[in-house]
């Protein structure tokens, strides 16, 4: 994941390859994509694993964290690059966020090389409970479960490029907002949901996981239309209360609870493979499609925000329908679940 990162602010332009360019950058995109979805169970796993029995909600957000906090740091970048001439930006600024990336690269290997299995995978392959092929059993004995953690992640992955990616273009472009403010309301968004993903997460422990998420997707429902009625004030105050309340607050609760949902949904013997499929299957479908598709609705209703607002209904629509169909245990009954699973394999 990090060296395609790396490599991006490498590429050659297509004044030097031609086609060949757009070609490498889709490869290393692709590449990232594949990098992130594994990683992310890795990361997640540790944190929900290691957690104390009544600490798996707050440990299991932490993790998500990560993807606010380099949201804000690659916003602070690109934000502090922008303010370079229109023709410098263009030829090498945008390419020093991506190069300078390798910093977190040697900081994530220097981490990991420290860490020893979860105590939960241990005790797995003690008793002989790891399987042989784990991505054939999980698609075999578990692929509903998968296809539950792939809707659970479409109302996390589409309104997080909506509200944080495709705003820039559409708020700059359509809209008529400066690049810089609009940067910047993403980056004030990104501050105020690290610290709302945590505390999402604390409260998952003491209400339940569905709870909060359910509450959570049911809000962004709601703030849909508002939010596009904030943006087109085409006021500074307008870009920032919408891009803080929709990216901030209503997407904190359903990303703070994600992943511990869905490793819930899965025995250890298949957990970090079925958690990974899931996510790399939603995330695929929905995640970097959102501004794809956004964008295609927009031109095809003549610069119209009410076909965007109805898709982001949609993706709302079917993380309700998955979160409906987990049977997910009682607030700290899931250790419980978690060791009677693995005596009964």
């Amino acid at each position: 994941m990090g060296g395609a990162t790396v490599l991006i602010g490498c590429l050659p332009t297509y004044e030097h390859i031609g086609v060949w360019a757009p070609v490498l950058l889709i490869t290393l995109r692709v590449i990232q994509g594949l990098g992130i979805g594994g990683e992310w169970g890795g990361a997640l796993l540790l944190a929900y694993e290691y957690a104390p029995a009544k600490r798996k909600g707050l440990f299991g957000s932490v993790p998500q964290v990560g993807v606010t906090l380099g949201m804000l740091l690659a916003t602070m970048a690109v934000s502090l690059m922008a303010t370079l001439p229109d023709e410098q930006f263009m030829s090498w600024g945008w390419r020093v966020p991506f190069v300078l990336s390798a910093g977190l690269v040697f900081l994530g290997l220097w981490i990991r090389h420290g860490l020893d299995e979860t105590p939960d995978f241990k005790k797995a392959k003690e008793t002989g409970n790891v399987a042989k092929m784990p991505l054939v059993e999980t698609l075999r004995d578990h692929w509903r479960e998968v296809l539950i953690a792939a809707g659970l992640k479409v109302v996390e992955t589409a309104p997080f490029y909506i509200f944080s990616t495709f705003v820039v273009s559409y708020a700059v472009s359509t809209l008529g907002y400066d690049k810089v403010s609009t940067l910047n309301a993403v980056m004030i968004g990104a501050a105020v949901a690290s610290l709302m993903i945590p505390l999402m997460g604390w409260l998952s422990d003491k209400v339940g996981r569905k709870t909060v998420y359910i509450i959570g997707i049911l809000a962004i429902a709601a703030f849909v239309v508002p939010y596009f009625m904030l943006l087109d004030t085409r006021t500074s105050w307008g870009l920032l209360l919408a891009t803080v309340i929709a990216f901030g607050v209503l997407w904190a609760p359903v990303t703070a609870v994600l992943g511990t949902m869905s490793s819930e949904i899965f025995s250890t013997r298949v957990r970090y493979t079925g958690i990974t499929l899931g996510y790399q299957l939603g995330a695929a479908l929905a995640g970097g499609t959102a501004p794809l598709i956004a964008t295609f609705l927009l031109s095809r209703y003549n610069g119209s925000w009410q076909p965007v607002a109805l898709y982001l209904l949609g993706t709302v629509l079917i993380s309700l329908i998955a979160v409906l169909a987990v049977r997910s245990p009682k607030v700290g009954e899931q250790d419980a679940v978690v060791r009677g699973a693995v005596k009964s394999q």
